[in-house]
């Protein structure tokens, strides 16, 4: 009943009748009688029927036991412990049947203590067996009487290794001889001679011209890439005729004359190097980058603020003669056309939006007589706002009418530095760009207040006319 949970603190003899396959169900009877309280010498006695399941039963315990000190108490275990086989449980059951088949009925005390005797020496070798295995590194299992790669009758052992050496047959004759490649070569011509060779120039023959090298050309610096590309593949056409015309003579036996440049020729020619004076091959894509952002931020006319922009890099003469061919064969010339003038074109309408801004608050300034910082007045309607009184809006207007448009780091400064205003903490604890977002609203005030006058003055002048 150990294994029960009964509390054996006055008990010490554990009598073991039935062994379990599980050594830890046994052990845990056996600490049963090792409570905290026992005074007295624990004796355990185990019976076993010899030549019996009874025997294997403790045998295969004792190996789980082994091998629970030598894997699992050190934390080494991969896999649980697997169960019996079918051929392992029959060979148990089976094991010393004959011999008890053949036992007698009676037993007298003469075989008892026979028995008894045979028990002893039958534990003293089972204990030694046990020993000489804790003398040595019991996570060497190669002289262990037990194969524990064998499982169902099959040793996985002698037949991995015996796959082994068939992958291995298989894999030398699937490859084959091992051959040192041939050397890998850089050069166009073997590239082409290469099978697969696939590229937009064909190869070159021996004894023909090669083929004129095309400059790189961006689509930013504007050249004419499409009449470039052709003249030299004209100049090219007529150099390999020219090749193959020397050729046919020199295998005739006859002189090759010297040919003059056609005048069609020195047109062409003309004509490429034009084209290539034309293109900006000077311009960087930095260059063209920065020449988007400030066009974007200034507008396409202030070619002076994008000369001031491109300092450095670019003069004001450059910046002018580049604007003029950027906008007049830019559709033509640079792939993503639309998306560019697309972005310079919204910049230009913020830029036209902060103009008419910046003219409602100077006129509405104005409007105010000569002291507008204390006679301005605003209609807010549903705009006014709790966090900015009317006084402190007055001053933002003004200030920057007096500073500009867009000046919203100044208008901070300047907030921080009036004395009407040294203990207004609220107002002078507000950013530049919220100081910037009020300001916005408010000229929005002003040009609905000045769109309602617009409207009443119509009426008005209708009713007159009637």
């Amino acid at each position: 009943a150990g294994g029960l949970g009964i509390n054996l603190q006055t008990a010490d003899t554990v009598i073991i009748y039935d062994s379990d396959w599980n050594p830890q169900a046994d052990l845990q009877a056996m600490d049963r009688a090792h409570r905290i309280g026992q005074k007295k010498e624990v004796k355990v006695f185990r019976f076993v029927t010899q030549d019996s399941i009874e025997e294997k039963v403790v045998e295969r315990a004792e190996q789980k036991l082994q091998m629970d000190y030598a894997v699992i108490q050190q934390g080494r275990l991969a896999e649980k412990q697997k169960a019996l086989s079918k051929e392992e449980a029959l060979a148990a059951v089976r094991y010393g049947a004959d011999k008890i088949f053949r036992a007698g009925d009676s037993v007298t005390e003469e075989d008892i203590d026979t028995i008894l005797a045979g028990a002893k020496n039958l534990t003293a070798e089972r204990s030694q067996k046990l020993e000489s295995k804790e003398k040595r590194d019991l996570l060497d299992f190669s002289n262990a009487e037990v194969n524990f790669q064998e499982f169902e009758g099959v040793d996985y052992k002698s037949m991995a290794q015996q796959g082994d050496r068939e992958f291995i047959e298989m894999m030398q004759d699937s490859m084959g001889k091992r051959e040192r490649t041939s050397t890998v070569s850089y050069n166009e011509r073997d590239a082409y001679r290469g099978a697969g060779a696939s590229s937009s120039k064909p190869p070159t023959e021996p004894g023909q011209p090669k083929r004129p090298k095309v400059p790189d050309m961006k689509d930013y610096q504007l050249f004419n890439v499409q009449r470039i590309n052709e003249l030299h593949e004209a100049e090219y056409q007529r150099e390999l005729k020219r090749t193959k015309a020397a050729s046919r003579l020199s295998e005739a036996g006859q002189e090759v004359p010297d040919e003059k440049p056609s005048p069609e020729e020195i047109a062409e020619k003309k004509e490429l190097e034009e084209l290539d004076a034309a293109g900006f091959k000077d311009w960087t894509r930095n260059d063209y980058s920065r020449f988007i952002k400030s066009a974007e931020k200034n507008g396409r006319d202030k070619l002076n603020d994008i000369a001031e922009d491109l300092l450095g890099t670019k003069t004001l003469e450059e910046v002018t003669t580049y604007s003029e061919a950027f906008w007049r064969l830019g559709p033509t010339h640079i792939g993503d056309w639309e998306k560019v003038s697309k972005k310079i074109e919204e910049g230009e309408k913020k830029i036209a939006e902060k103009s008419e801004m910046a003219t409602l608050l100077t006129s509405k300034v104005k409007s105010a007589g000569d002291n507008p910082w204390d006679n301005l007045t605003l209609k807010y309607g549903n705009n006014r706002g709790k966090l900015f009184n009317e006084e402190e809006d007055r001053f933002l207007l003004c200030m920057t009418d007096k500073l500009g448009y867009g000046r919203w780091e100044e208008l901070k400064r300047e907030v921080r530095l009036r004395p009407e205003f040294r203990f207004d903490w609220l107002f002078k604890s507000r950013t530049p760009i919220e100081l910037g977002r009020r300001v916005d609203l408010l000229i929005r005030v002003i040009r609905s207040e000045n769109n309602s006058k617009e409207k009443g003055s119509k009426k008005q002048k209708v009713e007159h006319d009637e």
